[in-house]
């Protein structure tokens, strides 16, 4: 985790002082004008700094042989920004690629800081007049399909969440909100108390650049809150003005992210789940709806807090799904081709006709369409039997 934010109070960070000043002064811009998150102002600034190392060994104000992790990233003013050029970007671009290993969508997003630090330059503080990334563009991104977990594994985990974890209520709860919700990570660790409404069936959720959304609870999310806040709020030692959700059991203060995806791993690997990430649960929640609750994508884009709904996109392979459904329900699709095939026939053969199984065989009992074996699931959300947990928050 960065030196320079504090998982507990994500809104606070130490100074960013390890850049060169420009550098500084478009990341307090992001936050303070921009509204960006103190997440995403890091991850721009962890990019200026790469790319003033990267500069300085290309000029020659450090020996070739220097590691880039080594090479101090300050000093730098602005005449030696304005003679960076669009060559000096493309070498860039290239080095993350070959030296570092970067992924398409990690180039990308480099760049895009390189965007945004030079259309601050130029357009926003008048300090230059050339920007040199204007007309590179972003690497064609490949089309990756979101992992998710199905139904029957996402019931596996949190039958696993109540099995394998010292505070089940509390991990129990937190992994149906992600499955239910889709929440970032983030949004969860930051609830506080104020921000449910049980008797709305609603709460309140604070997104990237704190853009703020309600989120509807559903029957599994009620019950899962009902009984971990039971537990909560009768903890020995816990401070009256703690306003944190979720808390560590020993301390009594707000769960950390790492914490988080510790306890989420653990009970993953506990239910045999192999290659899955926490943000996974949050594909798996817009999975799920978009397959069996009828949610339409820019509902969709709503529910998930997502800025644009080119992000949202991603979970539109999922139409093959509906679309399959939708031609197996066609009541056209029992009809049968009995005499249109004029090939001579021989004794026995049914050529001509599509395998169809006798009247004499019994009827299948299986539902009429792939849609059917989670009607219902949307309302009341993905659970399991609680009743172990409810019976902890009883009086002894």
């Amino acid at each position: 985790m960065s030196i320079y934010l504090d998982e507990k109070n994500p809104e606070k960070h130490k100074p960013f002082d390890d850049a060169s000043p420009d550098i500084v002064a478009y990341v307090r811009y992001l936050e303070v004008i921009a509204g960006k998150s103190p997440n995403t102002a890091f991850s721009y600034y962890c990019d200026l700094r790469n790319f003033s190392r990267f500069m300085k060994r290309r000029r020659g104000l450090v020996t070739d042989d220097t590691e880039i992790k080594d090479i101090d990233p300050k000093g730098l003013d602005m005449a030696f920004w304005g003679s960076v050029t669009k060559e000096d970007v493309y070498e860039y671009l290239y080095f993350l690629n070959s030296e570092c290993g970067n992924k398409k969508s990690s180039t990308a997003r480099r760049l895009a800081s390189l965007h945004g630090f030079y259309d601050y330059l130029v357009n926003q503080v008048d300090l230059l007049k050339e920007n040199p990334t204007a007309s590179i563009k972003p690497p064609k991104q490949d089309k990756v399909l979101p992992k998710y977990l199905t139904a029957e594994q996402s019931m596996d985990l949190l039958e696993s969440t109540q099995t394998q974890s010292d505070f089940p209520e509390r991990d129990y709860c937190m992994v149906v909100l992600f499955l239910n919700c889709g929440m970032r990570l983030s949004e969860l660790v930051g609830m506080d108390l104020g921000d449910i409404d049980m008797e709305q069936r609603q709460i309140r959720l604070f997104g990237k650049g704190h853009k703020e959304r309600m989120v509807y609870l559903n029957d599994a999310c009620m019950e899962a809150l009902q009984i971990y806040l039971n537990k909560r709020n009768t903890m020995e030692g816990l401070n009256p003005k703690e306003r944190a959700v979720f808390i560590t059991r020993r301390r009594k203060e707000r769960i950390s992210n790492r914490r988080v995806e510790q306890l989420v791993t653990g009970a993953m690997k506990a239910a045999g789940l192999r290659g899955f990430s926490t943000h996974k649960l949050r594909h798996t929640a817009a999975t799920l709806m978009y397959q069996t609750g009828n949610v339409d994508i820019l509902t969709l884009k709503q529910l998930l807090g997502h800025s644009s709904v080119g992000t949202t996109q991603i979970y539109t392979h999922l139409q093959e799904f509906q679309v399959r459904a939708a031609i197996e329900q066609n009541p056209l699709g029992e009809v049968k081709k009995a005499s249109l095939d004029t090939t001579p026939k021989e004794t026995g053969e049914s050529r001509g006709e599509f395998a169809v199984t006798s009247s004499d065989e019994p009827e299948n009992d299986a539902p009429g369409g792939p849609m059917e074996a989670f009607e219902g699931a949307a309302q009341e959300g993905f659970r399991v039997d609680v009743s172990s947990l409810a019976d902890t928050n009883e009086p002894e």
